[in-house]
């Protein structure tokens, strides 16, 4: 496994765009670099992006495991391209919504009490705000994968569009930011507990705190979109990628939190 350095690279600034605490990142040569910060984020993120290979899923950012050196310490991470253009800047739906509406879209959806009508009044914003179309497809996407790889992390500050800052045209952004996937918060989710007691503790965001109302009604609105091609046998294969630096509790943890993922969710397989 590759490993870098980098003790001569100014670490990001936390962003607050996640419920949880920023792993520490870092930006060098065109490339993003994340450090495990409560557990096996790293693992989560380059497990799930193998996995989207297999899928429908149109476009997505691929991470690879990597060790970091940093500040005499080094730790498992994961390393991305950077998939932001020359002049673009990603927009939270949060900062968006407060910029058009004067407050955040947290605090718009909790006025609103169905989860239908949360996901529809997002979509419609966003598209009105923007100019894009295909978003209620984009969303529900998004909250079929966070239901299968248990993401508990996708509140208003980690769902956003791509804007370029000259043109002023948005964009898309591709599917990331998995990392609070598959039980990687080891503070949470003991890796010497119950994996299905710890499944069932997981809770969803934005819509609805149950993954399953919050997929049932994006699709009622805009159809089903997931699809996957994987089977059972992959998962090992995918997990040799970094054997060695998680310990055989944690791989095994992994393991069977995706297959039970694949029990309970055959609708999501071709």
């Amino acid at each position: 496994m590759d490993r870098i350095n980098l003790d001569a690279v100014e670490q990001e600034p936390i962003q607050g765009h996640t419920s949880k605490g920023d792993q520490p990142k870092w930006q060098l040569d065109g490339k993003w670099y994340k450090a495990d910060h409560m557990g096996y984020e790293a693992l989560a993120e380059i497990l799930v992006s193998q996995l989207l290979k297999q899928s429908n899923v149109p476009d997505f950012v691929e991470y690879e495991p990597v060790l970091i050196q940093y500040q005499g310490k080094e730790t498992p991470g994961c390393v991305s391209k950077n998939f932001r253009r020359k002049d673009e800047m990603l927009v939270p739906f949060e900062r968006l919504h407060r910029a058009y509406k004067g407050r955040g879209l947290a605090a718009a959806l909790g006025g609103i009490n169905e989860p239908r009508e949360r996901i529809r009044y997002t979509v419609d914003f966003i598209e009105q705000t923007t100019g894009l179309t295909g978003m209620g497809e984009y969303l529900t996407l998004l909250l079929e994968l966070d239901s299968f790889f248990l993401n508990e992390d996708r509140h208003t500050n980690n769902l956003a569009v791509i804007r370029n800052e000259k043109t002023k045209e948005f964009r898309l952004c591709p599917i990331f930011d998995n990392g609070l996937a598959l039980l990687s918060d080891l503070n949470d989710y003991p890796v010497d507990k119950d994996v299905y007691d710890c499944i069932r503790r997981v809770r969803a965001k934005p819509f609805d705190m149950d993954f399953d109302v919050q997929v049932e009604a994006a699709e009622e609105l805009y159809g089903a979109q997931l699809k996957f091609s994987f089977v059972r046998h992959d998962i090992p294969k995918m997990l040799d990628a970094v054997g060695g630096v998680y310990s055989s509790a944690v791989i095994a943890r992994v393991e069977q939190a995706v297959y039970e993922q694949i029990r309970k969710y055959p609708v999501y397989f071709l």
